[in-house]
């Protein structure tokens, strides 16, 4: 298996994405089970955070949490969605645009 790696602004957004999600689950969703998946199709990294938690009611303002999350995503060319809903749990997705990592030959 060979492991492959992007652009350090690509592989930095997915590492915070995936931090303030956990983080946003500890502080607010109550849940009892996270599921993280990344996955690799075409041209570009797909991140989901999933959360069996409370969730939020549709409509809900962004938090400062959310908003960075969609800022730093968006910073480097790539889409973020949340699907929430109360009770039911919250989901973040994430596709960041392929770019990958330079390397150097000595």
């Amino acid at each position: 298996m060979c492991a492959r790696r992007f652009a350090p602004e690509i592989e930095e957004s997915a590492f915070f994405l995936v931090s303030e999600a956990l983080t946003n689950v500890l502080k607010h969703a109550e849940a009892g089970r996270v599921t993280i998946r990344i996955s690799h199709v075409e041209t570009a990294l797909l991140l989901a955070i999933s959360d069996d938690g409370v969730g939020f009611p549709t409509g809900a303002r962004l938090g400062s949490g959310l908003t960075g999350m969609r800022d730093r995503i968006e910073a480097v060319g790539g889409e973020l969605s949340i699907e929430s809903r109360p009770g039911g749990g919250t989901t973040v997705h994430a596709r960041l645009t392929e770019r990958r990592r330079e390397t150097t030959h000595a």
